[in-house]
């Protein structure tokens, strides 16, 4: 085997190409739909004044309740809330069930685009003096050739890309634009949709969370029933003081002195 030598082929050529591609855009929204019934409940005319006073007192030191800003004591319960207004003496429960929702929006339109240019490339192509591997002059030059097409190939290619991109920079804005509107508009639509079944689950689920959330209260408004009367006991100099609790039942003894 003698030594290696090498074919080289350079030319120029003038690239011209035309045409129409398609510029598509998706958005997607996704949000969380929430569906809600409450129940309001009057305690003025049905609990005592003094239970009332000591209630929230009770409920300040009660795990899971929870005072806010307003006022307003909130305990959350599996799918919902129980809430006691001391200002209005109300007790509202609500139900809440919630879902995700997703809407998509698409945008498209067609644009025209072309490359002129002048492209240079080489191509190589190898043999060697004695003809090594059956590899002759001629062979070389015939790959050489081949090096060059494809070198012109690739170079096309990447011009041709440059400009879709180009395109595609061009149109894009307007059309993102046009597909979120769109996929805003789909999302409102399902979102609404959503809404309403999921209030007429909350509906059904509104006695569950009703049960859960007044035997919180009650128990709490056991409590403020018994401070109540040992307030009111201890106020009037009652003797022999008993409290005790048995099943749930509260048992309340003392002596008073009329």
């Amino acid at each position: 085997m003698c030594n290696p030598r090498r074919v080289r082929v350079r030319a120029t050529r003038e690239l011209a190409h035309a045409w129409e591609q398609e510029i598509r855009r998706r958005v997607t929204r996704t949000g969380e739909a929430q569906g809600e019934a409450r129940i309001r409940e009057p305690l003025g005319e049905s609990v005592g004044a003094p239970a009332l006073a000591a209630l929230p007192a009770v409920l300040a030191r009660t795990p899971g309740w929870e005072q806010d800003e307003d006022g307003l004591f909130r305990h959350d319960l599996h799918g919902g809330s129980v809430v006691y207004d001391p200002a209005t003496r109300e007790l509202e429960i609500s139900a809440r069930v919630t879902a995700t929702v997703t809407a998509s929006g698409e945008a498209a339109t067609s644009v025209r685009a072309e490359v002129h240019d002048t492209v240079e490339a080489e191509g190589e192509g190898m043999y060697y003096d004695d003809n090594w591997g059956g590899r002759t002059e001629e062979d070389a030059t015939r790959d050489a050739h081949e090096d060059l097409e494809r070198a012109f190939a690739a170079a096309r290619g990447r011009r041709m890309d440059e400009e879709r991109r180009r395109a595609e920079d061009r149109e894009g804005e307007a059309l993102d634009q046009q597909a979120a509107a769109r996929a805003d508009r789909a999302y409102a639509a399902a979102a609404d949709a959503r809404t309403a079944e999921l209030r007429a689950a909350a509906e059904d689920s509104l006695f569950a969370v009703g049960v859960e959330g007044r035997n919180l209260f009650h128990r709490a408004l056991a409590e403020a029933y018994r401070d109540a009367l040992l307030a009111y006991a201890r106020q009037r100099g009652a003797e022999r003081l008993n409290v005790s609790e048995t099943d749930g039942v509260l048992e309340i003894e003392f002596d008073l002195r009329v």
